[in-house]
């Protein structure tokens, strides 16, 4: 979560909204925990990498199946290459060559099957807090050097500026639904776990706005393309600015990791129901398989192509597309329980939809071509070959 959104994701969002910013925050953060909700329930139903793909397949047809699908897969790939080009942007080294190598570097991580977890995890964590605090308090401690014109004032844009930082709460289905072969969690833990991160996502981004736009003010921050070391700049601060990039830089190696993962549990579902080619799930074991080399190298593509800020809204927009489709059918799945899961998957089947629908016009419009275009591929690959699995049905 603490990742390409923290880091990069205040700007656009501060470009859209302004100081309204801050209403955004909590808006995306109750988005999030909804479908969070959604995916953990479709998780113990649906067992195995791809739970919210089968889901929607299952209770909501093949089409939504794979609109839900390509939503996903294009929306990870797309936040793979916000967040390589955003540890591109605060790495002092030159960016095309650190979009390539950060890939490449991932890449062989991945192969080699490193997970940062336990120990490793935790610091890594606390990187991030170090790096993140040590620019809170520059900003903070610092008084702006002149007081801000022209502010922006548009309290109608929050759902937009929400969506595009509903991209810094992504990352719970690490912890809602594991993949094939995963350890998972009881649902007590699930729980506070849900509640625990993104609170303190939420807390963690509200400060790291309060303090960048003080010293920068709205519409500098709206126009910065890497608003953590502009502030340490604005802030007099410029002496740090060598070892906050690079700290930024590390810190988003396992964000790429953890999008990767998700990105392959449900490509290689979508590959065994016969809606992707074959040759792409091939693999021996759990080692790498060829699809790891197609979504490392589409993002490295559009790392190349794209600013952070356009592949983090396209990502945004994507994803909310997807958890639309997820919330719905984790409706259908818990109709028989009038539980508040599934008053949860209501609001963020409507949450999703609204923020997606505030998004810019051409992100709309990628992600409408996106949406439409993986029900067209998978039918007509469907009527070339079979499906290689059963659909997958609830666990009772």
């Amino acid at each position: 979560m603490l990742g390409a959104g923290v880091f990069v994701g205040v700007a656009p969002a501060a470009e859209i909204a302004g100081r309204w910013m801050v209403l955004a925050v909590p808006l995306a953060a109750l988005t999030a925990l909804c479908a969070a909700i959604s995916t953990a329930h479709q998780s113990a139903s649906y067992r195995g990498g791809g739970a919210g793909y089968s889901c929607v397949r299952d209770k909501l047809g093949n089409a939504s199946g794979r609109a839900a699908a390509g939503t996903h897969l294009v929306g990870h790939v797309t936040a793979m290459a916000a967040t390589t080009g955003a540890a591109a942007e605060y790495l002092p080294f030159p960016k095309a060559l650190t979009t390539v190598a950060v890939l490449v570097f991932v890449a062989l991580l991945f192969a080699t099957g490193v997970r940062i977890r336990g120990l490793a995890g935790w610091l890594w964590l606390g990187l991030t807090l170090a790096v993140l605090a040590v620019v809170v308090t520059a900003c903070l401690t610092i008084a702006p050097v002149a007081a801000e014109t022209g502010s922006q004032h548009r309290p109608l844009a929050v759902t937009s500026a929400a969506g595009v930082l509903f991209f810094a709460f992504l990352g719970f289905e690490r912890l809602t639904s594991p993949g094939t072969g995963e350890r998972r969690l009881p649902a007590r833990a699930v729980r506070r776990g849900l509640l625990l991160g993104t609170s303190v996502t939420a807390v963690v981004l509200l400060t790291v706005v309060f303090a960048v736009t003080r010293q920068l003010g709205a519409v500098r921050l709206g126009l910065s393309g890497v608003p953590l070391l502009d502030a340490l700049r604005a802030a007099d601060a410029a002496a740090l600015v060598p070892a906050v990039g690079l700290g930024a830089g590390l810190v988003m190696v396992p964000v790429l990791l953890g999008a990767l993962r998700s990105a392959r549990s449900v490509g290689l579902a979508v590959v065994a129901d016969g809606e992707l080619p074959g040759v792409l799930g091939r693999r021996t074991g759990d080692g790498p398989c060829p699809l790891d080399g197609v979504l490392l190298a589409v993002a490295a593509v559009l790392a190349l192509l794209l600013t952070p800020a356009v592949a983090m809204g396209v990502a945004a927009c994507c994803l909310l597309v997807h958890y639309a489709f997820v919330n719905a059918a984790a409706r259908v799945l818990l109709a028989d329980e009038w539980t508040w899961s599934m008053r949860a998957a209501c609001l963020g089947m409507g949450l999703s939809v609204i923020l997606a629908m505030s998004m810019p016009v051409p992100v709309m419009g990628a992600t409408a071509v996106v949406t439409v275009a993986m029900p067209v591929g998978g039918a007509l690959l469907s009527r070339v070959r079979p499906a290689t699995r059963p659909r997958r049905v609830p666990v009772e």
